[in-house]
């Protein structure tokens, strides 16, 4: 274990700000903190839409001005081509802004709780140390806030 220092994973937008987290003694292995800042840079890319249709974004070339998703509000939970495309959304966003990911599966299902959410899963796999570990990530897309979690 160590102490969460400015070497450890510092999520996107907190790099750029130059912002270092407070140095709270919480101590985290070198995993944990990596799954902390892969979960929070996830949130924030889940959680933030770009000006692009969903076609511009799976066919365009988009930068890093296009950051987070496409509007997805047309797209149905009880659909399984908006599934789908939201499989799809999902995955193109994590391949251009989040290259800590590797092997990403994406898999959207209906909400059966709330017709209007899709949940959408994401396995993937990430660099540590030289060593290859698993990570895990739920998350809730539609109408309603995004609500996400991951380990």
């Amino acid at each position: 274990m160590h102490l969460m220092s400015p070497s450890a994973p510092i999520p996107l937008f907190d790099r750029f700000m130059g912002r270092l987290p407070e140095q709270s003694g919480v101590r985290l292995a070198p995993d944990e903190a990596l799954r902390l800042s892969l979960r929070l840079d996830l949130t924030r890319l889940l959680n933030v839409r770009n000006g692009l249709s969903i076609d511009q974004f799976l066919d365009g070339a988009p930068t890093s001005l296009d950051y987070g998703l496409p509007d997805t509000l047309g797209l149905s939970a009880q659909s399984a081509s908006d599934l789908q495309r939201w499989q799809q959304v999902v995955a193109r966003a994590i391949a251009l802004y989040e290259p800590r990911l590797v092997q990403v599966r994406v898999v959207a299902t209906p909400d059966r709780a709330r017709p209007t959410l899709a949940r959408i899963s994401i396995q993937a796999l990430a660099l540590l140390d030289s060593e290859l570990c698993q990570f895990l990530f739920d998350a809730a897309l539609g109408a309603d806030v995004p609500a996400a979690r991951g380990n």
